[in-house]
């Protein structure tokens, strides 16, 4: 799973886009960060997100594919079509419940590579 400042950043941009980038284009987004008082806490309370976990899987088990999205600038959007590829996967196996299940992983390593060989990522 992601460090803690890091899982409070993708947090923060989707609960403030602006503010985050206001943040990114100071560099003040870690110092920011880092003037919160248990900061470790605070992240371990925040629920794990669909994207996190796929993208969890999309690095660890489709490596060069992710590389490449990162690389491109375009990780975000290709997470959000896998997020809604996998999204009735997701609600079959019971997440976030299940978030640490063996089949399901196995079921969204298919819907991933389903989606990649129906041309996700394709222009790549």
């Amino acid at each position: 799973m992601a460090e803690p400042t890091f899982r409070l950043a993708e947090a923060l941009v989707r609960l403030d886009p602006a503010l985050y980038v206001r943040l990114q284009d100071g560099n003040a987004l870690t110092e920011y960060l880092a003037d919160f008082d248990g900061i470790d806490s605070l992240a371990e309370s925040l629920p794990s997100s669909p994207l996190d976990f796929l993208e969890d899987v999309l690095e660890e088990d489709f490596h060069g594919h992710w590389l490449r999205f990162h690389e491109s600038g375009i990780i975000r959007y290709e997470l959000l079509n896998i997020c809604a590829a996998c999204e009735i996967t997701l609600k079959e196996f019971g997440w976030p419940e299940a978030d640490d299940s063996r089949l399901l992983r196995y079921a969204v390593i298919t819907a991933i590579d389903d989606y990649l060989l129906e041309g996700g990522g394709d222009g790549l």
